[in-house]
């Protein structure tokens, strides 16, 4: 039975059909004038924008934060490729924002002596005293350093034998939290602090502040997560993540669009929250594990985001700018490569000569069926997509019902308008997300032959 407007959830109860019905009528007359409606849009998200950019930096001197300097993120020690320039005392510097070029990409932590050492020793077998962080180390005891509470030679080899334990310990019984090692009623304050700590520089990336010698470890054992602390925070990163926050708190929901998968901004509340499920319903559904990957409409890059760390070369595609902006700025901070198409899909030059193993509609071509210019653009990049699976996620017809559309199909109708227009001859229904969306994968099949 089909679900009834008040049980479809949050995206369905709130509409503003006022202002939705006046922002489709200056669309309407800005389409008259297509140059003038480019020029329009660009100005109206250039003052948006620059509202955001000048709000963060006043917040920014106020030093209105809040953050929680004891929150352990769990993160792929993969993650980490860089060292800061300077070491920030995790006591005295812990939730702080402090300038400079500190976060600058010079010193790559696998270029460490220590964690060459602990390669050389663990994974090659050599000796410790072969090691120059061995050599680097001893010089520095004898110079009077008083390094891990070792005064000499013969200290620092009891260090080293206990780090082999540690090698041990963490291969057979997995990384555990200092939390977790520390007996509930024998807790001391300052093991609790003895975590990996991490700082986050200016676009957002995480650089090895303190731990060398368990996060060397825990990458030659390719464990897949370990806990954090982040200590000290660059202030453009934090002045990104006020910007984030202010856009969030002028979107009708007081939330973004789609959850962020930088370890320091999910903590922001998301309004589709149910993007993680529409993941993995489509990653079980793939019959691909790699390739080429088009998202039609990709917001601020989420399925880009999780779709690269499996193997897939991606495309995003978004047209709003102030999207392309975060988006932007997100792929930066995650370091990711997949390719950002800043246009309408409409205007994606030579996308008929390009062969996609999979392509993401996602909740983006009903706003195609509006007027029928757009429906007939649609119809016409449905002609020209190459593609092996396509997956779909329909509106829900209700959400048309108050306003004047060109077509307004059901969901079945509407993956049979694709199909129709496709060399896809195939859908399949794969599953439903949280606020009651349905998704089909929609495939080509070898026609059999009559006998």
């Amino acid at each position: 039975m089909e679900k009834n407007l008040a049980e479809r959830g949050e995206p369905y109860a709130k509409k503003n059909w006022n202002q939705i019905r006046f922002h489709l009528v200056i669309i309407s007359i800005l389409n008259i004038f297509p140059r003038v409606k480019k020029i329009v849009v660009r100005i109206w998200d250039y003052i948006h924008l620059s509202q955001y950019q000048r709000r963060a930096i006043r917040l920014l001197i106020k030093n209105d934060n809040d953050f929680d300097i004891d929150k352990l993120y769990w993160v792929n020690p993969k993650k980490i490729q860089y060292a800061s320039l300077k070491e920030f005392d995790v006591f005295l510097y812990k939730g702080n924002i402090i300038g400079g070029n500190w976060d600058l990409l010079e010193k790559s932590f696998e270029d460490l002596d220590v964690y060459i050492a602990f390669k050389e020793r663990f994974v090659e077998g050599k000796k410790w005293e072969t090691t120059m962080f061995y050599q680097r180390t001893l010089d520095e005891i004898k110079q009077g350093k008083f390094l891990w509470n070792c005064k000499n030679q013969s200290d620092f080899d009891i260090r080293l034998k206990k780090l082999e334990l540690l090698f041990k310990t963490i291969k057979n019984n997995g990384y555990k939290s200092q939390q977790k090692l520390q007996s509930k009623n024998n807790s001391d304050p300052l093991k609790l602090e003895d975590e990996v700590a991490i700082n986050i520089g200016r676009d957002g990336d995480l650089l090895f502040n303190n731990g060398a010698h368990r996060l060397s470890i825990a990458k030659l054992l390719s464990i897949p997560k370990i806990p954090m602390k982040i200590t000290v925070r660059h202030p453009q990163w934090v002045n990104l993540k006020k910007q984030i926050l202010l856009y969030s708190n002028d979107q009708p929901s007081g939330k973004i669009y789609q959850p962020l998968t930088h370890i320091d901004l999910q903590d922001i509340p998301a309004f589709h929250e149910t993007e993680i499920d529409r993941f993995e319903i489509i990653r079980k559904s793939l019959s691909v594990k790699k390739g080429r990957l088009l998202d039609i409409g990709a917001n601020w890059g989420f399925f880009c985001h999780r779709f690269e760390e499996l193997g897939f070369d991606c495309i995003a595609v978004e047209n709003d700018h102030v999207n392309v902006y975060f988006l932007e700025k997100l792929k930066r901070a995650e370091n990711r490569k997949f390719t950002i198409i800043p246009q309408s899909i409409f205007d994606y030059k030579n996308i008929d000569t390009i062969n996609f193993d999979v392509i993401l509609a996602l909740n983006i071509f009903h706003h195609f069926l509006k007027t029928e210019e757009s429906y007939h653009k649609l119809i016409n990049l449905l002609k020209k997509l190459n593609v092996k699976e396509l997956y779909f996620e329909p509106h829900c017809p209700e959400e048309f019902y108050n306003i004047i559309v060109y077509k307004n199909y059901s969901e079945e109708e509407f993956v049979q308008f694709i199909l129709d227009n496709t060399t896809l001859n195939h859908a399949t229904f794969i599953g439903e997300t949280q606020d009651g969306r349905k998704i089909f994968k929609l495939s080509q099949t070898e026609k059999r032959s009559s006998s």
